[in-house]
């Protein structure tokens, strides 16, 4: 799917001198399929003295965060903004006028099929609203926010904005696209973090799907069809003291009628965005491992005497053990354990028994016995800091 964003109808109604059709560029790395390069008059000036974060409101009433990048071009700029009473990203793609103005228009990119111009009628058009801004001073933009199928006009006033601190939580909401496929939106004051929060968790990366694919799959549910991609459920279950732990359980249909599900975690530092993976001491990995083989012996154990196996698989699953290659993975946080995941495979496995047992044996540390195993610089060592 590629998403174009024309502005030829705007640019007469705004009495610009460039009539040249756009092309959106991506508002995130996982999006960029969706956008293009654009082209815009030489004439244009540098977008780069419009970079930067800023805060505001419409009319005194509806604050709101906006955020500003040039692209390479140096002539067209992209963004977001979002509500704070919402705080989920709302994509912007523009341009910086020969007499210096900025236009903001937004975009979805789950709605790409709408008119691309203004055409004056009353029917759904992108953009869907939009911004006209000039500098009035440094490190302050005024003008007007204008919805594109009312016509409804507010006055905006914003002033340059960089968060200080870090925060303790994400403030948490949810993105629907296609109308079928919900996306966790994670959203912090730092703007940088967010943006690496809303890429970790696009709706087409969990589901492991281009936003074409998305779109048809999402056709074909409402066309009474129940087969391919489900969806991503996500369950926080940590979010707190700068760390955000999410379980996600993705479901798919086969054309056979099999249901196939897949779960994993995503834990995230909300002070830099980064997801952490490996986060255990080099020197100390191997008394980790030892306590690791421990620990999975054990909860063998205690399965095969509550849920009784014929012989090829309680052989099978005493024969799982924890190694330098074979480590647990995945890592998970709870509000008073971290898990890791230990993947039970062996020969002779069959389909359903692999469904039952995949998810089943995960390793877990209390906070506090974690801790000793960490990184020093882990983020993780937060967890028992007080």
């Amino acid at each position: 799917m590629q998403l174009h964003f024309v502005f030829l109808g705007l640019l007469v109604l705004w009495s610009c001198e460039s009539k040249s059709k756009t092309t959106l560029a991506a508002a995130t790395p996982a999006k960029a399929a969706l956008l293009g390069n654009a082209t815009t008059p030489a004439t244009v000036p540098t977008a780069s003295s419009w970079q930067g974060d800023y805060e505001g409101s419409l009319s005194g009433k509806y604050p709101f965060r906006l955020s500003i990048t040039a692209q390479d071009d140096s002539k067209q700029v992209r963004g977001w903004y979002y509500y704070l009473s919402q705080q989920k990203p709302i994509w912007l793609e523009g341009y910086v006028t020969s007499s210096g103005d900025l236009w903001l228009g937004e975009i979805n990119p789950a709605q790409s099929d709408l008119t691309e111009h203004w055409n004056g009628s009353r029917q759904p058009r992108q953009p869907f609203a939009y911004f006209h801004l000039r500098r009035t001073g440094v490190g302050v933009l005024a003008g007007t926010w204008r919805a594109a199928k009312s016509e409804r006009q507010l006055s905006t006033q914003l002033t340059s904005y960089r968060s200080t601190g870090f925060a303790e939580k994400a403030h948490v909401g949810e993105q629907t696209y296609f109308g079928e496929f919900t996306e966790p939106v994670f959203t912090v004051p730092d703007s940088r973090v967010s943006e690496k929060l809303w890429e970790a968790f696009d709706v087409a990366q969990l589901a492991g799907m281009t936003w074409e694919d998305l779109e048809q799959e999402a056709k074909a549910r409402k066309g009474g069809e129940i087969r391919g991609y489900l969806g991503t459920d996500a369950k926080v279950t940590y979010n707190d003291r700068g760390l955000l732990s999410v379980w996600l359980r993705s479901e798919q249909i086969t054309g056979g009628g099999q249901l196939f599900a897949r779960m994993w975690s995503v834990v995230m530092d909300l002070r830099t965005g980064e997801q952490l993976t490996d986060e255990i001491d080099p020197a100390k990995r191997p008394a980790f491992l030892a306590v690791c083989e421990q620990k999975l012996q054990r909860q063998i154990s205690r399965y095969l005497h509550e849920n009784p196996q014929d012989s090829t698989d309680e052989a099978g699953l005493r024969s799982q053990h924890v190694t330098g290659a074979g480590p647990p993975t995945d890592l998970h946080v709870t509000a008073d354990s971290v898990t890791f995941h230990h993947e039970v495979d062996y020969e002779g496995m069959t389909h359903f028994v692999r469904r039952d047992m995949e998810y089943h044996f995960r390793v877990a540390f209390a906070h506090t016995e974690l801790a000793p195993f960490l990184k020093p610089d882990s983020p993780l060592q937060r967890l028992v800091k007080r």
